[in-house]
C-alpha cells in the first residue's frame, strides 16, 4: 500500500510538472484506480488460498483481468472529460502505480 501511494504522489507531481493541474488530477486519479484494483486483486486471489502460476490460470487471469479492467476505466475517464484527465499523464499515472504494484506483489510471493 505505502508503495502504491509514494508511487502515486510521485506521478502526481511528474505529471503537475509537465501538464500542470489537469494532468496532475489525472494522474492521481489514475494511481488510486490502480491501488484499489491491485487491492482487491491481492485480496480476491488470496481468497483462492492457491498461488497465481500458469498451472492456475484461473487464479492469475483474476489479477490480469481486474488490471485490465483499470486500463478500461483509465480510458473511460479520458474520453468523457479529456480536460480534466489529459490521456498522457493520466495513463502514465496507472502505469507508473500499478507498475510498482505488480512488482512488489510478484516479489513477496516468491
Amino acid at each position: 500500500m505505502l508503495v502504491g501511494i509514494v508511487a502515486t504522489a510521485v506521478t502526481a507531481g511528474v505529471a503537475w510538472l509537465a501538464s500542470g493541474t489537469a494532468g496532475a488530477i489525472g494522474a492521481a486519479t489514475a494511481g488510486v484506480v490502480a491501488i484499489a484494483l491491485s487491492l482487491l486483486a491481492v485480496r480476491l486471489v488470496g481468497r483462492t488460498g492457491r498461488a497465481p502460476t500458469v498451472d492456475q490460470l484461473m487464479v492469475y487471469g483474476i489479477g490480469v483481468v481486474l488490471r485490465m479492467l483499470g486500463v478500461l476505466i483509465v480510458g473511460v475517464l479520458v474520453m468523457r472529460d479529456a480536460e480534466r484527465f489529459p490521456p498522457l499523464p493520466t495513463a502514465l499515472g496507472y502505469l507508473g502505480v500499478v507498475l510498482p504494484l505488480l512488482y512488489m506483489e510478484t516479489r513477496q510471493r516468491s
